[in-house]
């Protein structure tokens, strides 16, 4: 069974109170309507696409990371700061590679870059080939990708056997341990920006770096791991609060001002949207982010 049809089941499923859901912007923009069709409120702790919020007014959904909208705003001008002028944009087809797209290429030029060329690619693209010789004679400075880790890794291997030597850039999506242990030295100097700050530096991030050592979990927490556990626990009190009662935890949630986390103060706006105004900015760098 697939993502859609376990989400479209547990919205169906009156026993299921709430839930916490979505790394992949594409997945959740293909629930969203479901939840709020059986009014099941959910906490989105990791998906980037402003549309999950702002695309509609479900009252059901809700989200406690932040937006693709400032991790590129950050980006561009962190960038065009270092003096880089000269980019080419490779994404995926999805929303999510889209929505990175739209917003990087939008605050690269308010910045002053320029973008040479621009690529969409599917997720399940293997060859870059003709990609890469495009991209070999636009002589980019950087190459910004908008995708996940999977395709992020294919693309920058076969950049280094096109010759194509430019920064790679990539988004929150490519910030996992798995990016670089699949490129090995070819990891070194790729750079990412991704909202909130790392773990070890979030106002309870010691805390919980604690009690997931504690729980013996055979692997490290990802990078949205800290808002994932804030949003199981933010649901949780809204139900012990209210009682099991979908209406009742939908409205208490709605009502979030100020809620102490690990990740910092959680504030809803009118689109249930959480504000956070903390980008940081990550370089791969002796095998490690």
């Amino acid at each position: 069974m697939n993502r859609y049809k376990l989400s479209s089941q547990a919205a169906a499923d009156n026993s299921v109170i709430g839930g916490v859901t979505h790394y992949c912007s594409t997945v959740a923009m293909g629930t969203v309507d479901v939840y709020h069709r059986f009014g099941l409120p959910v906490i989105v702790w990791g998906a980037v696409l402003p549309d999950v919020t702002y695309a509609n007014d479900y009252r059901e959904i809700h989200r406690v990371n932040g937006t693709m909208i400032n991790q590129n705003e950050t980006a561009a001008q962190f960038m065009t700061a270092q003096k880089f002028k000269r980019w080419a944009i490779v994404h995926d087809t999805t929303d999510y590679g889209k929505g990175h797209n739209k917003y990087f290429a939008e605050y690269l030029q308010k910045n002053g870059g320029q973008s040479l060329g621009t690529f969409g690619v599917t997720g399940d693209q293997q060859d870059f080939s003709a990609e890469l010789t495009k991209i070999k004679e636009l002589k980019p400075e950087v190459v910004y990708f908008g995708g996940i880790t999977p395709l992020g890794v294919r693309l920058r291997s076969q950049m280094d056997k096109f010759g194509v030597k430019a920064v790679f850039q990539g988004t929150s999506g490519i910030i996992s341990d798995a990016f670089v242990e699949g490129l090995g030295p070819l990891a070194e100097g790729v750079v990412a920006f991704r909202e909130g700050a790392p773990a070890e530096k979030l106002p309870g991030g010691k805390t919980f770096l604690e009690q997931y050592a504690k729980a013996k979990y055979s692997d490290d927490p990802e990078a949205y791991g800290p808002f994932a556990f804030v949003a199981a626990n933010l649901l949780m009190d809204a139900i012990e609060k209210v009682g099991p009662d979908r209406k009742k935890v939908r409205s208490e949630l709605n009502k979030t001002r100020d809620y102490d986390s690990v990740v910092g103060r959680i504030t809803f706006d009118d689109h249930r949207q959480n504000a956070v105004p903390v980008i940081s900015k990550f370089v791969v760098q002796d095998g490690r982010w």
